[in-house]
């Protein structure tokens, strides 16, 4: 039996549901859960409905996402079982980890560590495994898992459109990450410059779509680089729906992608085989960082 904890918002949750994937494939005889007890802040507010980030929306996003999650029992026989987020962080600093346990160090979330993989036997994962190098052997089973629902009519109409076109989806997210010191400044303007002069560099005819939380700045600054191509701004798909942006860049025949987990998942789940042009550093900080596939186009 082997146990994966999920806590975070949907991206995070995506990295480490794949994980969850990820192991099943690797250990096919063992049975893998998930464990969702985190996302309550505190005991006495769980019957209100108090959850962390939008609480657990895999299975509310994923028609066939169908891990089944872990009993207080069967997390207790590998874990320390602690059903609170806030409760769990305070113990994790004086409990020690136990030899069923396998608890990834903060450091280490973009960095693949092949070892996890060799852990037999029961097992409880804590981490965020945000390295592509986990899921690259089993892509084709993580993409079926997160294939999304039925679409509303704008959406629908959106991907007709793009399935027939020399689509490129272009995410900028600016918003946090202008003042976060750990991804300012990466995806710049001549980022998105280069990716442009890149894609078309082809010679044909595309159309551009906008993903952004910071329309007006993309229509000013980045529209003046698409040299008279079509531009569509996506701008329909908010609150609970917002997850439909990702679904409509897996449809896009090419892309330009952020530093983002939001448009890291467009782009892994894309089945279209185009370009992907991603920023060749991911974060300001010194780490190892193993994020990209090997067919990406770094710039």
């Amino acid at each position: 039996m082997k146990i994966v904890n999920i806590i975070g918002g949907l991206g995070n949750q995506m990295f480490q549901y794949a994980f969850a994937i990820a192991l099943k494939h690797k250990f096919p005889s063992e049975e893998v859960l998930i464990d969702t007890s985190h996302f309550h802040y505190l005991f006495i507010n769980k019957t209100k409905g108090y959850s962390l980030h939008n609480g657990y929306e895999i299975d509310k996003v994923f028609p066939h996402a169908c891990l089944r999650r872990a009993s207080a029992l069967q997390i207790m026989k590998v874990s320390w079982y602690v059903p609170n987020y806030v409760m769990s962080r305070i113990a994790r600093r004086f409990l020690p980890v136990r030899n069923k346990e396998y608890i990834q160090n903060r450091k280490d979330i973009f960095a693949f560590q092949k070892d996890v993989f060799e852990r037999k036997g029961s097992c409880y994962y804590e981490g965020n495994w945000e390295s592509s190098q986990y899921f690259v052997d089993c892509r084709d089973q993580v993409q079926e898992v997160f294939t999304h629902g039925e679409p509303n009519e704008i959406n629908k109409k959106y991907i007709q459109d793009m399935e027939n076109e020399n689509s490129v989806a272009i995410h900028v997210r600016r918003g946090d990450y202008l003042s976060g010191s750990k991804w300012t400044g990466i995806c710049t303007l001549d980022y998105y410059r280069k990716g442009i002069e890149t894609i078309l560099s082809d010679g044909q005819k595309h159309v551009f779509y906008f993903f952004s939380n910071d329309i007006p700045w993309c229509e000013e600054a980045i529209s003046p680089l698409l040299k008279g191509h079509e531009l569509k701004i996506v701008t329909e798909n908010k609150g609970k729906d917002s997850c439909w942006d990702m679904f409509l860049m897996t449809h896009c025949k090419d892309l330009i992608i952020a530093n983002s987990s939001f448009s890291w998942w467009g782009a892994f789940l894309n089945k279209r085989h185009g370009r992907v042009i991603a920023p060749s550093k991911w974060l300001n900080e010194d780490r190892q960082v193993e994020i990209w596939l090997d067919e990406w186009i770094k710039i």
